[in-house]
């Protein structure tokens, strides 16, 4: 209780909220009144106000008051997808226009001024304390420079919060760096942060990049909500109603702490038929409240029960859903927008991944997975995806037992005829397996209009019925477009609760005990359609998908619980048989690619740890890092040399560019490596197996080579006016871009010169013109002459100057992989070096 040390005022408050005050309450709020003049000296005090307009003036005029250091932050926003550039940009310009509310409680633009006092506005660490809502004053500004622009901008905000134990356990991971710059150890760190911001744009999603941070000198009662404070002014306004009241004065821990600008007006007691009134009425006569949400792994007794969602990225939320009781009491788990790569590790103990589909370069709203127990016996029986033009659906069935369970997603650009054509062909098939038919997904057909309804129609003509309560949201948006139909009786199904996705998890639970049976681990999975596809297609062909007579399959083969290997087995339908187990594939040892994702998985590990503690002195975390870049080294050592020819499938290639020059791109070809804030490590991954699946590797083997040569990075930070400890951060994150540094630290591990190539001059009239057919010959003399534009090397003091560069392009946002043709190519060395130039 807040105002535990105050009862008189406890009690006054209570009667504000119950609209009984006495005349003792009364005296009491009014003896709180005082002028604006004695205000002056209360600069520690939070103003409280009823609308954002006059939160904002007040802010504002606080602020430009203030004769201290400032600066201002600007939000960095980013799509991620692929699209027309036109789309992309609209996509941004239509963000920079959202009200924080509406992205995620990171401003555009946030005015920063020390000695001001700032709330957070993201959940950055719960545990730490480091939530919305959390209230402190701004002591210091750390500054960096942008790569591109080498623009000064802030980095990092040291906060003094309200309560001690607010980033206790932050300030113990910064404690060394603290006491290196001699920094009040009672400051607490705060970094930007990146989160997701929902568009209308089914092909790009949006990313900000900003601190979590507001100016709160004042701030609405509605935002004060669950805030304590020592000392509290609140501006009453004409036509308060009685909760605003109470909550704006109890926010204060003693009557003394509370100041009243106005006039203080007693609320009127509540009407007789008050809904608020009438509940704690209701409470206090006994009653028993029924709480509506049902967890179904709370019922009695075994039953097979199903958990379908829309997770809007598998890997960002795999951790949520491992440790989610209700997920993992589930007999099968079905995802649908896992927005996956093939390089994503997504195990989750007790289940085995009976199918997957992910993205195959960017990450994107596509790709499904599904788990299931390890004990339960399945069959697959048919999949399918169709990514063409706006039509994007994918639907996977199974058979577990005697059900056939039916998977669905369909985007909401795709028609209402192509849905019915892809709906017709996955249930015509699974009929010919069972009878009892389950079909769920996200569908993006509202329920909630009734015109829709003519899908629950069209579901009912297979003799499904929607199972799910209609009119009943399954987003956040209110909307009902995620549903589940059968035409089994003993089902029951509802929504749950997501804490990360704009979906409701959907639950379906059935009352009988499913047939277990343990089979080892590297039993086969095989498809069983042993008919024509044309046998099954009966309704009119308007209705029906054209359907080619060779028709592809999937099958895996589980070689392990973390792994599967794809089989090549495209035939006909009609061709289909089970396959005796004497012809199973026989493996025995992990697959290169194996072993490179989880030597990378191991390097993220090992970072993120490094992370945690962030200490040269920690002999177990620079061990760990030394052992495992050795680790890295040796399958570095016995990969060949990368060229175009022994490249991984899944590496694409940039088609089109800015400006082409025959003589370069007959030598070398340009990767179009993933733009997620890892492409320096990814396009040197590129360069050293073929594949980026070690780019977290390569992160590690950069942070490896800082920490042993330390004298000679923090000499080569201070020249270039960084922090060494920053750049040591950023090299061992997740998705932070690298620079000079990193890619000295690099050329350093590698024992490799690194030169990266920019576009090539275009105009005529500059020194630096290249023009498009220029012969090989006279662009190597360029190179030398140093006239070819601005491209760069980076030749770590201890890297080996006989070895071939490698080669990456950058264009002053991305890097790029050059891949040569062939081995032993052409080398175009560039002259300029800004990191020998800085030293």
């Amino acid at each position: 209780m807040r105002q535990k040390d105050d009862k008189t005022f406890a009690i006054a408050l209570s009667n504000i909220a119950k609209g009984m005050m006495t005349l003792e309450d009364i005296n009491l709020l009014k003896s709180r009144i005082v002028s604006n003049e004695n205000l002056e000296i209360m600069e520690d005090a939070i103003r409280v106000f009823r609308s954002n307009a006059e939160v904002d003036a007040y802010n504002t005029k606080v602020l430009a008051s203030l004769n201290t250091e400032g600066a201002i932050a600007n939000a960095y926003d980013f799509c991620i997808g692929d699209g027309l550039a036109s789309i992309r940009e609209k996509v941004l310009n239509n963000v920079k226009n959202l009200k924080t509310t509406e992205t995620y409680g990171l401003p555009l633009k946030i005015d920063l001024k020390v000695g001001a006092k700032y709330m957070m506005t993201v959940n950055i660490d719960i545990e730490d304390g480091l939530v919305n809502g959390a209230c402190g004053k701004l002591i210091m500004i750390d500054y960096g420079k942008l790569q591109k622009t080498n623009e000064t901008v802030p980095c990092r905000l040291w906060i003094k919060f309200n309560e001690e134990k607010t980033g206790r356990k932050t300030r113990a991971n910064f404690q060394n760096v603290m006491r290196l710059r001699n920094i009040d150890l009672s400051l607490t760190p705060v970094e930007p942060v990146t989160r997701q911001i929902n568009t209308r744009s089914t092909n790009f999603k949006v990313e900000r990049k900003q601190f979590p941070v507001v100016p709160c000198e004042a701030m609405t009662i509605y935002k004060s909500q669950g805030g304590t404070y020592e000392k509290v002014v609140v501006n009453l306004k004409k036509g308060m109603t009685r909760s605003e009241l109470y909550v704006s004065c109890s926010r204060a821990t003693k009557s003394s702490g509370l100041y009243l600008i106005g006039d203080f007006v007693p609320p009127k007691p509540p009407e007789r038929n008050d809904a608020v009134a009438t509940m704690f009425k209701s409470m206090r006569s006994g009653r028993m409240l029924k709480f509506s949400l049902e967890f179904p792994e709370e019922s009695q007794g075994e039953r097979f029960f199903v958990m379908f969602h829309n997770v809007q990225s598998l890997n960002k939320h795999i951790l949520d859903i491992r440790s989610d009781k209700t997920f993992l009491c589930a007999s099968m788990i079905s995802l649908v927008e896992t927005w996956t790569k093939p390089t994503d590790s997504l195990e989750i103990e007790g289940f085995k991944v009976i199918y997957r589909r992910d993205c195959n370069d960017t990450r994107k709203p596509f790709g499904q997975i599904t788990y299931l127990k390890n004990d339960l016996k399945y069959e697959n029986i048919t999949e399918r995806c169709e990514y063409s033009g706006k039509d994007h659906i994918e639907y996977y069935s199974i058979k577990i037992d005697n059900i056939c369970i039916i998977s669905v997603y369909n985007s909401p650009n795709s028609s209402f005829d192509v849905l019915k054509r892809h709906i017709n062909e996955v249930i015509s098939i699974s009929k010919r397996f069972c009878e009892d038919i389950i079909v769920v997904g996200d569908f993006n057909i509202n329920l909630k209009i009734k015109t829709n309804h003519k899908f629950i129609e069209y579901m009912e003509s297979f003799g499904l019925t929607l199972i799910n309560k209609l009119n009943k949201s399954s987003t956040n948006a209110k909307t009902q477009i995620d549903y589940c139909f059968t035409n089994m009786n003993d089902l029951k199904s509802d929504y749950f609760e997501s804490l990360t996705s704009f979906h409701k998890p959907i639950w379906i639970r059935k009352h009988k005990v499913l047939t277990k049976f343990h089979f080892d681990e590297t039993e086969d999975i095989r498809t069983n359609i042993p008919f024509h596809i044309e046998d099954v297609i009966t309704d009119d062909q308007s209705d029906t998908m054209e359907v080619d007579e060779k028709f592809v399959f999937e099958c895996h083969e589980t070689v392990d619980k973390n792994e599967q290997i794809d089989l090549d087995m495209s035939f006909h339908l009609g061709d289909l048989k089970v396959n005796d187990p004497s012809d199973m594939m026989d493996i025995e040892e992990k697959s290169s690619s194996e072993n490179h994702e989880i030597i990378d998985s191991n390097s993220r590990k090992i970072l993120d740890q490094f992370l945690l503690v962030l200490d040269l002195n920690n002999t177990t975390d620079t061990d760990q890092i030394s052992s495992q870049a050795q680790v890295i080294n040796d399958v570095i050592e016995k990969s060949p040399f990368i060229t175009m020819q022994n490249k991984d499938r899944f590496v694409r290639l940039e088609l089109e560019t800015e400006y082409s020059v025959q003589a370069f791109d007959s030598v070398y070809a340009r990767t179009s490596t993933t733009a997620d804030g890892n492409c320096l490590y990814s396009s040197l991954s590129i360069l050293n197996i073929g594949s980026e699946k070690l780019t977290h590797s390569m992160r590690l083997l950069a942070v490896n080579a800082m920490i042993n040569n330390s004298d000679y990075f923090r000499t080569l930070c201070k020249s270039l006016g960084y922090s060494f400890e920053d750049q040591l951060k950023r090299t061992a994150k997740h998705k932070i871009w690298g620079g000079e540094v990193q890619i000295q630290a690099l050329s350093i591990a590698l024992s490799h010169p690194i030169y990266s190539y920019t576009r090539f001059n275009n105009n005529p009239e500059n020194r630096h013109y290249i023009p498009p057919n220029i012969s090989l010959e006279e662009l190597i003399d360029r190179f030398n002459e140093r006239t070819a534009g601005g491209h760069l090397k980076y030749v770590g003091y201890k890297s080996d100057m006989n070895k071939l560069g490698l080669c990456v392009y950058y264009n002053g946002i991305h890097y790029d992989a050059l891949l040569p043709f062939e081995d032993n190519p052409q080398q175009f060395v560039p002259h300029f070096d800004i990191i020998n130039m800085s030293l």
